[in-house]
């Protein structure tokens, strides 16, 4: 897919996203400290029964499973030296789970590394890394690329770089917190200079996922679309995550949650979806609750 033939589904409607990949496979038996991304090797029937059901939900675009799979990431897990290889099985996975009904992105996030003054890694390491990973997915056949939970704006402009360079369409979201000033990410960088960075650097559409509840997320999108023309992407939890016996749930109900897609779409989102605890569940009732409002 070109940027263009992206920028142009998002001036005809809003596209709604898949939700919490971890979450989901943690709760299909995904050991807790394992990485995701052994399952494309190990159980890839159970990471595609995940797509699926975010398929048949009515999302529209699908992360593969990649999230993790940075050449830094996938040494930490056990998995060095086999980057191009998890990229393209899990593309592969996600492909076949979508078939025609929704694209597949590409999903790169943080590369563990931590750049000075908090670590000593350098730019060239990282992009090094996300330039490896992003061809990867490129030539496995992503139909875009999906940056997602960024917490340093230097790295989340690494990344879109080695990302534009494939010609796919790149979203980019970073994670901020909400604070007394505002919001920003745990390294200090504002939501609204932050992701104007972005869209001046090139990425398709830029936003925010992760951290935070659907109704926080409200006040961000309206923050974001005082700050960027680009088209806006939004993936908030389902709400707050809580320690139980059988592992860790969420608070927020799916209603509630499709009643703040809707609020985000209204307030200048043109990319929708979840991010940790959000199941098929919340996907389909956000599906819903888009086509009762009537929102294109």
């Amino acid at each position: 897919m070109r940027p263009e033939e992206l920028r142009d589904r998002l001036e005809e409607r809003v596209l709604l996203l898949d939700g919490g990949m971890g979450s989901l496979l943690m709760s299909a038996g995904l050991e807790r400290g394992r990485a995701p991304e052994f399952w494309n090797l190990e159980h890839p029937e159970r990471v595609e029964a995940a797509h699926r059901g975010y398929v048949e939900a009515g999302s529209d675009i699908v992360h593969a499973n990649t999230f993790g799979a940075s050449p830094p990431k996938l040494k930490a897990a056990g998995l060095e030296g086999r980057c191009r290889e998890v990229n393209a099985v899990a593309v592969t996975i996600a492909r076949r789970a979508c078939r025609a009904a929704a694209l597949v992105a590409g999903d790169l996030g943080p590369t563990g590394l931590l750049l000075p003054p908090v670590g000593q890694a350098t730019v060239e390491e990282m992009a090094g890394a996300f330039r490896e990973q992003a061809n990867a997915l490129a030539e496995a056949g992503a139909d875009l690329l999906s940056i997602e939970t960024m917490y340093d704006l230097r790295e989340a402009l690494v990344a879109a770089e080695a990302a534009r360079a494939t010609g796919l369409p790149v979203l980019v979201s970073m994670t901020f917190e909400s604070r007394k000033r505002g919001f920003f990410t745990i390294m200090g960088d504002p939501l609204g200079a932050s992701l104007a960075a972005l869209a001046d650097a090139g990425a398709d559409a830029v936003g925010c996922n992760c951290s935070v509840t659907s109704s926080v997320m409200v006040g961000m999108i309206s923050e974001a679309r005082r700050s960027v023309s680009a088209p806006i992407v939004a993936q908030p939890n389902a709400g707050q995550p809580r320690v139980t016996p059988e592992g860790t749930a969420y608070d927020a109900s799916p209603k509630a949650f499709a009643r703040d897609v809707v609020a985000m779409v209204e307030a200048g989102a043109r990319l929708v979806g979840g991010c940790c605890g959000t199941t098929p569940a919340f996907i389909a009732c956000a599906r819903a609750a888009l086509g009762t409002a009537g929102v294109r």
